[in-house]
């Protein structure tokens, strides 16, 4: 994106596809030299032309609400979900003792740096 200077997108959303758009997606994020709203409308059509629209300040805002009911996903939604569920990319294990009615049992979980883990094995 571009405004008064060039920067990443905060977030994209893409939007349902319609008669005429194949592909169409908003972009959304904050100038970080003048702190204004920007929104980018990139939609291809099925020729292969592409039409782009750029908005600032209040109008930004009003075409991200003009299209908030077209949105079927966003970035941000898909990359939480994926390091939200299962351990994902480099894994290690951790091994735990615990004692259940006198007996050492022990659990072993596979982790990955995201935080998440997953009980993979438990033995008497």
């Amino acid at each position: 994106m571009r405004h008064c200077c060039q920067f990443k997108a905060d977030d994209i959303y893409y939007l349902k596809e319609t008669n005429l758009y194949v592909t169409r997606k908003l972009s959304i994020g904050f100038c970080p030299i003048c702190k204004k709203p920007v929104a980018e409308l990139v939609e291809i059509r099925f020729d292969g032309v592409i039409t782009r629209d750029y908005k600032i300040g209040i109008q930004a805002n009003d075409l991200a609400m003009k299209y908030k009911d077209d949105i079927l996903y966003s970035m941000k939604q898909c990359n939480y979900q994926k390091f939200k569920s299962k351990p994902f990319g480099w894994k290690y294990g951790v091994n735990k003792s615990v004692k259940i009615r006198g007996e050492e049992r022990v659990r072993q979980y596979a982790c990955d740096f995201y935080g998440n883990k997953e009980l993979i094995k438990t033995t008497i």
